[in-house]
């Protein structure tokens, strides 16, 4: 649980089998390619995999040191295949919220976390009733751009 130390935490979520929805995995997957631990000393970044509850319970639930916390997700916005979607922590709690792409509902558990949330939704095409591997082209191509977001947050900090 290194990961409660640091001030940054990047959280990437969702379901590699159903295409698009393994966007957050991948985006995690790429960043530790890249090595950006050793880049950001203060971050750690985490492939939640469809489960990202566990792990918002039990940093709530202990004494931590994290300021930023960045959830990368693929959902559905009605925006165009690859767009982004920014929210803040508080913009989570409207009731026009979007779920992401497995109907994940995060607003609980971001109740009590009084670091700095931003949940980044690439705007995806899942089927739930349809297994596939292959992320659609215009999603993979968000990752880079996604990660410059990020990187912008990281180094603004």
């Amino acid at each position: 649980m290194e990961y409660i130390t640091k001030e940054n935490l990047i959280l990437g979520c969702g379901n590699p089998l159903f295409g698009d929805d393994g966007f957050g995995p991948e985006f995690i997957r790429r960043l530790k390619d890249e090595k950006i631990e050793d880049k950001y000393r203060n971050l750690a970044v985490i492939d939640c995999g469809s489960g990202i509850s566990p792990f918002l319970n039990l940093i709530n639930s202990t004494k931590h040191k994290i300021k930023n916390l960045y959830i990368v997700d693929c959902g559905d916005f009605n925006g165009k295949l690859g767009d982004i979607l920014i929210l803040d922590g508080k913009d989570i709690f409207s009731e026009n919220f979007i779920k992401s792409s497995h109907s994940m509902n995060i607003s609980h558990e971001i109740t009590g976390f009084s670091s700095n949330v931003k949940l980044l939704l690439i705007q995806g095409k899942v089927d739930p009733n349809n297994m596939k591997l292959e992320m659609n082209t215009e999603v993979r191509e968000a990752i880079q751009k996604v990660e410059n977001i990020i990187n912008n947050f990281l180094e603004a900090d």
